[in-house]
């Protein structure tokens, strides 16, 4: 152990740190070669949970000196037979093979390629969690696969006759140290990932900050907004399940990627409904670059579900349609629920207002509506929608679109309680 000792303790560090997988490796490459080990490849793997991909590989190379980090799917992982795929399916824990013998056959195609490139040696690890990949989670399993989680690992070289015996025992030696480190550093990247998808990613990172107590939060100054789906409850009681829900994916790729592609955040959904934040002030954006982000995410939410409509009336779908309301103003940031279940979100009456506002899309048939607060700092043309009164809101308030057709009012109501 005199020679694995202090780069154990240097994982050990890392893990305490919480380090990301591609720093670790990177760093126990480097201790690697200032220990004397010819290497010229390192990789580690790890299955995840992500929204978009199944499992993430980071391959070091001395060239680059780098950790290329790697996403890949279910269909990619089970493709083709290879070393890691075999040590998971089977809990293997150890694969060596010597890639110095032109006439040895080798068992994946994947190591005929490294052989290809040069190399001479390849040893593999995996250090399983005592776990399995849930069969609903992955359902294209084939019958009888079982995929264990866990960590794997492995190092590569060129160097003429391999590795020795001092170095495959150093390799032993670290095997799990080395898996120790990447499964912190994975479940911390994990768990900001999905925290980031379920609640946001300035929420998320909230979160794994602390800021977890009821009632804690902040006042921060914001465009809000918020968005409906447009006949969905007829929609819902008419189609099949998977069409309601791919519709529903379908009206969400097109606003919250807009949202998220002009700089805001998506807090939550509300059956339908979508509510996003494009905060100002301090050291965020000025009011005027968030009214303005939030005004082209709404015209780019918009242009996206045309382009989205178009594949829906070539298949003889209904058209999609949303309405989608933007306001300024005062929040309250941070948890509000019960002491067992809390909610990281935005609230106060510029909330509540917005969402007021949104039905006025369906009442006046325009797709968008924006509060004073936001339309008097655009430089846009925008018409008067007039003045409205809105359900248990103490005033009115003129609304405004780019796509103007109600009559233009003077001003407030004279029965208006300001």
């Amino acid at each position: 152990m005199g020679r694995a000792a202090p780069i154990i303790a240097w994982l050990h560090q890392q893990g305490l740190r919480g380090m990301g997988s591609g720093k670790v490796l990177e760093g126990l490459c480097e201790q690697l070669l200032n220990a004397g080990i010819n290497l010229d490849r390192s990789v580690v793997g790890y299955l995840v949970f992500h929204p978009q991909f199944d499992g993430m590989n980071f391959t070091w190379t001395r060239s680059t000196r780098t950790a290329e980090r790697q996403a890949v799917v279910r269909i990619d992982i089970l493709r083709l037979p290879s070393p890691f795929l075999n040590m998971q399916a089977t809990g293997t824990r150890e694969m060596r093979y010597r890639l110095d013998d032109p006439n040895v056959v080798l068992p994946f195609p994947f190591l005929d390629r490294l052989r290809s490139l040069g190399y001479k040696d390849y040893f593999a690890f995996f250090e399983p969690f005592g776990t399995c990949a849930d069969r609903t989670v992955w359902p294209d399993l084939p019958d009888g696969l079982i995929m264990h989680e866990g960590v794997t690992g492995s190092f590569g070289t060129t160097q003429e006759g391999g590795f020795n015996r001092s170095d495959i025992a150093l390799f032993r030696d670290l095997a799990v140290p080395i898996s120790v480190a990447i499964k912190v550093g994975a479940i911390l990247e994990m768990a900001e990932t999905l925290l980031g998808a379920y609640l946001g990613p300035t929420s998320g990172r909230n979160v794994l900050l602390g800021h977890v107590r009821r009632g804690q939060g902040q006042i921060i100054r914001a465009v809000v907004w918020h968005s409906d789906l447009r006949g969905s409850t007829a929609l819902a009681e008419t189609s099949a399940l998977d069409t309601y829900l791919s519709t529903l994916d379908s009206y969400y790729d097109c606003v919250v990627d807009a949202v998220i592609a002009h700089g805001g955040e998506v807090l939550k959904f509300i059956g339908d409904g979508v509510l996003a934040m494009f905060p100002f002030g301090d050291d965020a954006l000025t009011e005027v670059e968030a009214c303005e982000l939030a005004f082209a995410a709404g015209r780019d939410a918009l242009a996206r579900l045309e382009s989205i409509n178009a594949e829906q009336a070539a298949a003889g779908r209904a058209q999609i349609r949303c309405g989608i309301a933007l306001h300024a103003g005062t929040v309250m940031y941070g948890n509000v629920g019960s002491a067992q279940r809390l909610d990281f979100t935005v609230m106060g009456s510029t909330v509540n207002e917005v969402a007021r506002l949104e039905t006025l899309c369906k009442t006046l048939d325009v797709p968008l509506v924006l509060s004073e607060a936001v339309a008097g700092h655009l430089k846009e043309q925008l018409g008067s929608l007039g003045w409205h009164a809105l359900a248990g809101v103490s005033r009115e308030i003129e609304v405004f679109s780019p796509l103007a057709t109600a009559p233009v009012q003077e001003g407030p109501n004279p029965g208006c309680k300001l």
